[in-house]
Order: structure tokens, then sequence, then C-alpha cells
């Protein structure tokens, strides 16, 4: 990967600071993408000969068009775009609010949508596109329907686009991982002691991204554990939702 480069969504903590972090470590230069100006600052300031940022609030459409007037006034060719920014809810679908409903879906699907359209004519013919999706795109999933929602769409929307671009396409669908995420899907803390022996590594997680983006792997489902015992669900999804109504609503249990 040394002197490739990459946009990444995201990048100021969490999973997308450790993808961040290893593609530096592989030589990588990496534009990220992000809304914390001070974060922002922070990384160009740790990594300066390897990272550069562009300010934006990816739920703002304003922000997808002044990344346009970026790319176009560089005229550089990237060799991938890693869309990882998203955020969720764990709670009823009536309970979450208009404003929450739109801001989920506008941030993890549409504007995901809008961005890789924008910019997929900089990405170099042998390029990829990676979207950070979720298991919970596969699953029935109460109490985070929102998230859920935008998840499946964002991994439907990514198979067509393996199927119709000449680039590699890879779709990374996770179980629970540990980061801050949870702070804003559930303030009681109470999901993520719940799940926290459970919780992906970050950094191991990362690793096995950037090495599928340099093998063209097409999916990465972790934990294999969670991705088996779905693709069985998905097989009988209504007799096992009846067989195993309480694990399916165990966020209906966080308030």
């Amino acid at each position: 990967m040394l002197g490739k480069k990459f946009l990444l969504t995201g990048g100021t903590g969490g999973l997308g600071e450790a993808i961040l972090e290893e593609l530096i470590r592989n030589g990588a230069f990496v534009t990220v993408i992000g809304r914390n100006e001070e974060k922002l600052a922070g990384l160009t300031a740790k990594y300066p000969a390897q990272v550069d940022v562009f300010k934006a609030d990816l739920n703002e459409r304003e922000a997808v068009d002044r990344l346009g007037d970026f790319l176009r006034s560089g005229q550089t060719v990237y060799d991938g775009l890693i869309n990882n920014a998203g955020f969720g809810y764990f709670k009823s679908f009536m309970d979450h609010t208009p404003e929450e409903i739109h801001d989920v879906l506008n941030v993890n699907l549409t504007q995901t949508i809008l961005l890789t359209h924008l910019v997929i004519p900089y990405i170099r013919a042998e390029g990829s596109i990676v979207n950070i999706s979720s298991q919970a795109a596969r699953v029935t999933t109460p109490y985070s329907s929102i998230y859920a929602a935008s998840k499946a769409g964002l991994s439907a929307f990514t198979n067509a686009l393996r199927m119709e671009e000449p680039l590699h396409v890879m779709t990374v669908q996770t179980g629970p991982i540990g980061t801050a995420f949870f702070t804003r899907a559930d303030s009681s803390g109470k999901y993520d002691a719940m799940t926290k022996r459970l919780q992906l590594d970050r950094h191991k997680l990362a690793r096995e991204i950037v090495d599928g983006i340099v093998i063209k792997k097409t999916e990465i489902n972790r934990p294999q554990w969670m991705h088996y015992g779905l693709t069985l669900y998905n097989l009988f999804p209504r007799f096992i939702e009846r067989k195993l109504e309480r694990p399916f609503l165990s966020k209906s249990r966080l308030d």
C-alpha cells in the first residue's frame, strides 16, 4: 500500500481511527472526512506527512457538494474510498423523533450513497470501495429498527454496486465493536455492559479490513459465529424468532 491514497469517512474515532492507523502503518496517504474540527486538527498534527483532512458534516447535502469542489480542484486519483461514518439509536421505532429517523438514514445510507456516486470518477480502475455495514442488516432487529434499516440498505447497495462497477467493492458486516458507538446508541450504558464479552477488537478488525483491500475480498463478516448463526437464521427466520424471542427483544430492556 506504500504511496496509495484513500478517502476515509468517520476516521476521527472508533473503528475509523483504527483503520486510519492501519493504512498509515502500511504506507498509505489518507484524506479523512469528518465534522469535528479539533479531532481533525489532531490527526494532521499527529500524522503531518500521511494525513490531510476535509471538514464536512455528512448529515448535510452541502457538505458533499463542497467535497465535489475539493476533488475537482485537486484532480487527485484515489486508490479507494472507505465509508465508515455511521450511528444509530437503540430504542423503539415510536420513541425515535422524526429528526433522529431522518439523520440516521441520511448519514448511514443516503449521504453515503451520494458520496460514493461523487467519488467513483476519482478512483483508479483497480481501486476499492469499502462500506462498513452491520450484522444488523441481516437479522430482525427490534429496538434499533432505523439503524438496522439503514445498514440493510447499505449492504444491498454495496452488493449491487459490486456487480455494476469494475472496481473492488467490499462489504464489512460486524457485530458489536469495542468503541464509543454505544455512548450515543444507548446512553444508559447497559447494552455496552451486556455485550462487553462479545465486542470485537477494533484494531484487529481494522487489520482484517486493510488486508481485505489488499487481497480484494468481497465480504468480511465478524464475528464468524454470528455470521454462521445468521446464515442459519435466514433459512428459518420466523421459526427462530418465535423460539428465541427474549434475545431478539434484549434492547427493549435498556431503559
